[in-house]
């Protein structure tokens, strides 16, 4: 999380070629199927029963696919805090996952997934989960299957328009170890505005993003999924709107009011300083990012 650099772009995302969990974690398996391998060993005791959620019937299943710095922490506590679409969190993501499997009593994928979004269903039975390219790689280690995704499901895709002040913030994040405005505290400011301008750093996370966003892309294609697409910009600026849109597609009566978040944007002037700065230095770079880059919708007005 502090390292000086991020490596090259061919190697940030490792993870879509190695499933092994990154050593960071410190636990006693490096796979998933290692994970449910240690909880069978280890016997499933759990103060909850996890057999009733089997009878828990679910209305409709959704994921929130991201892109990392794209504001799903924003988004999962607005949609949360409405109590209408279930808790959505990241919780494939280690080591949360192996108390979600703990809890819900799963030593496999497919029921850790089944019982997951039913121990975390609304009232009306909606759930849904957020997911990163990392988890898809480590279901399919798991379970020995290419195709992860539910053509079932509900698919919100969450990225940003504006991937230079993404890479910003992923260099800002990474080099900090501060990834969220409820971290911010003294210390963590005077950590944060000792990172550096540093434009390899930002062209191997802008490359990074946007190697992200294609394979989301090909994921999608591969089973003929085509998601409700989100940005940042949009959330941001109009939360209201977001929670209507989820309230039509998921197909509720009514759309909740929308509460204040206590989630705050950290990005400072600094941050506006820097994109202006390097969208100068690396102009023609970002001009062939453009074209390559999957199409960005513009935003729409609407009220």
């Amino acid at each position: 999380m502090t390292s000086a650099k991020p490596p090259a772009s061919p190697g940030i995302n490792s993870s879509a070629r190695n499933p092994r969990i990154p050593a960071t974690a410190g636990l006693p398996y490096d796979t998933m199927s290692g994970m449910f391998r240690h909880l069978r060993s280890e016997g499933m005791a759990s103060d909850s029963d996890p057999l009733s959620l089997d009878s828990i019937r679910l209305t409709r299943r959704y994921a929130i696919c991201l892109v990392p710095r794209s504001g799903s922490t924003f988004l999962t506590h607005l949609i949360k805090e409405t109590g209408a679409f279930g808790n959505p969190n990241e919780w494939l993501g280690f080591p949360i996952v192996e108390d979600q499997a703990r809890e819900t009593g799963a030593d496999d994928w497919d029921t850790l997934i089944r019982r997951m979004l039913a121990r975390h269903a609304s009232a009306t039975g909606v759930s849904g989960i957020e997911l990163a390219l990392a988890h898809l790689t480590w279901g399919r280690e798991a379970t020995g299957r290419q195709d992860i995704l539910d053509p079932a499901w509900t698919y919100f895709y969450l990225r940003r328009r504006n991937i230079v002040r993404q890479a910003i913030s992923m260099h800002v994040a990474h080099q900090s170890g501060v990834l969220h405005s409820f971290q911010m505290n003294d210390d963590a400011r005077k950590v944060r505005d000792a990172v550096m301008y540093d434009p390899p750093a930002l062209r191997s996370w802008v490359k990074f993003l946007q190697d992200e966003e294609m394979k989301w892309e090909r994921e999608f294609g591969r089973i003929g999924i085509e998601p409700v697409r989100l940005y940042y910009e949009d959330i941001t600026a109009r939360p209201e709107r977001v929670i209507r849109l989820f309230s039509n597609v998921l197909g509720l009566d009514a759309t909740p009011p929308v509460k204040d978040s206590p989630i705050e944007r950290v990005g400072t002037s600094r941050t506006d300083e820097w994109e202006a700065r390097y969208r100068e230095e690396d102009a023609d770079f970002l001009a062939g990012l453009a074209i390559h880059r999957p199409f960005v919708h513009t935003p729409v007005s609407m009220s």
